[in-house]
């Protein structure tokens, strides 16, 4: 008797390829987000030093020109709410469990959004589930390794939310079912979005520009437009500075890195056009399919979302320290139209024969491709160092006084600022050292005037480096003092 092979459809492949696929990026992510790796992502150190200030109790904004020196790059809403959840598990003092939260809270947002945008195309675009979860997945997987730990998550599930409550009610609106209420809780959310990350402007712009010129609907601008001020001005008593000045020069000239066409070249083009180029093109060819039937609002406001955010994230690609999570809002955006294409076509059987050719290997590159796999190697030292971190600062916390200052000199940033808290000189220098100081944003003046006077203590480097100098000004009087691990702590001559 002949037993007949067993056969895998093609849907089914691809249905095990994102299983395997998301389980190891799962559990590489837990990994990472437990590790005592300072960064696991892009200056996500930066992040954490604004969490650790608002729980220390000062101000997350100050002027970056005055002692210590801290850039917050980003809006408040994001350092708040992690702030807020580690006071009430009581673990804010401890800055390794803080990190992990802060890592955590990012990787539960991801899957919140992932399965947002599931439900999204299954509930509100009608698509079959077995085709709606692997392109869910798509943007799961796109999600780059730089904002493992950064604002970015929690931005993103605000944006996937108004646009999902959007597209709802426009599909209503051309059934004569419009509701006012979603136009008003798409306009709470796009306001969260703004606390969340500048970015979230190019949010109500772009839902502006539609209301406007293809909804026509003066009530819906008016009633959007009254959920957005509405809740941004109650969360602006919360959470924004009383000094305005102060906000200005972080979040806006703080920004401010220049623009940079090696970076564009070598960050953008080479490790992400080149690898998600046919992801690229099939989100703007689904744009010109979608404008072909701009009568339709669903196809003109999803068309225009995927040109809007392509062109911004193109432009903004060519600032220094620019990412390829720009484009996560075009693919989203994408991802709803090709849903739309998808219902429409014939072509897609019901075993996602070529869905599944198309995909697999976008799956295989997009899990491999800047997730942070060569990290792992690096978990076992990183602990020792954070431990040895916590030796310095045990050590240097008793020697020094309020007034005075310790500055540390490594080109990547350690745990050992965040244990330091206000009394670390220099927080956040990636970004104001390689960013904002050559674009001449800031000349940091003060440093000068606090070395002249004796203010800075303590100096510390590695053991193997020496440090003579810093943002050109030179460090003399400075004698060996200790070593612990693999750090040598330098002290002022004259201290006692």
């Amino acid at each position: 008797m002949k037993l007949n092979s067993a056969k895998i459809s093609p849907g089914l492949l691809l249905t095990i390829i994102i299983a395997l696929m998301t389980v190891s990026l799962l559990l590489l992510r837990l990994s990472l987000a437990f590790s005592y790796l300072p960064e696991i992502g892009g200056v996500s150190i930066n992040v954490m030093y604004g969490i650790i200030r608002i729980l220390s109790g000062s101000d997350l904004y100050t002027n970056p020109e005055h002692a210590p020196f801290p850039i917050i790059q980003y809006m408040p809403l994001h350092f708040h709410l992690v702030a807020l959840i580690g006071k009430a598990m009581m673990i804010s003092k401890d800055i390794h469990a803080m990190t992990v939260l802060n890592r955590l809270f990012c990787l539960a947002l991801d899957i919140c959004s992932t399965l947002l945008i599931t439900r999204t195309l299954i509930k509100t675009l009608s698509l079959k589930s077995n085709i709606a979860w692997p392109l869910s997945f798509i943007y799961f997987l796109s999600i780059p390794s730089i904002i493992f730990g950064r604002v970015d998550n929690l931005y993103l599930f605000l944006f996937i939310a108004t646009i999902s409550i959007l597209l709802k009610n426009i599909i209503r609106s051309e059934n004569n079912n419009n509701s006012m209420k979603a136009v008003f809780i798409a306009g709470v959310v796009c306001a969260l979005a703004i606390c969340t990350k500048q970015t979230g402007i190019f949010l109500l712009v772009f839902c502006s520009i539609f209301f406007l010129f293809i909804s026509k609907s003066l009530k819906t601008i008016l009633i959007f437009y009254a959920g957005l001020l509405l809740s941004g001005f109650i969360v602006s008593l919360w959470l924004f500075p009383v000094s305005i000045e102060a906000f200005k020069l972080n979040i806006i000239d703080g920004v401010r890195n220049g623009l940079n066409v090696n970076w564009f070249i070598e960050v953008i083009l080479k490790n992400f056009f080149m690898k998600f180029s046919y992801v690229l093109a099939m989100g703007l060819l689904t744009a010109i399919l979608l404008y072909k039937n701009r009568h339709l609002k669903t196809a003109a406001f999803l068309s225009l979302g995927i040109i809007w955010y392509f062109l911004i994230a193109s432009l903004s690609a060519f600032k220094a320290g620019s990412g390829p999570n720009y484009y996560l809002e075009f693919i989203v955006l994408s991802l709803f139209g090709i849903s739309i294409l998808i219902k429409n076509t014939s072509f897609i059987n019901s075993t996602g024969t070529l869905f599944a050719l198309i995909l697999s290997p976008f799956f295989l590159i997009a899990a491999a491709n800047d997730k942070g796999w060569g990290d792992l190697g690096m978990m076992k030292k990183s602990k020792k160092d954070y431990f040895n971190c916590i030796e310095v600062a045990e050590y240097i916390k008793p020697k020094i006084k309020l007034e005075e200052w310790v500055l540390s000199d490594f080109h990547k940033e350690n745990s050992l600022n965040l244990m330091l808290s206000d009394q670390a000189l220099f927080p956040c220098r990636e970004v104001a050292l390689y960013f904002t100081r050559p674009q001449g944003v800031f000349h940091f003046s003060e440093f000068k005037k606090l070395i002249e006077n004796g203010s800075v203590s303590f100096l510390i480097t590695y053991k193997e480096d020496t440090l003579s100098e810093f943002i050109d000004v030179p460090l003399l009087n400075y004698s060996a003092d200790t070593t612990i691990g693999n750090y040598a702590i330098y002290r002022l001559a004259d201290k006692n």
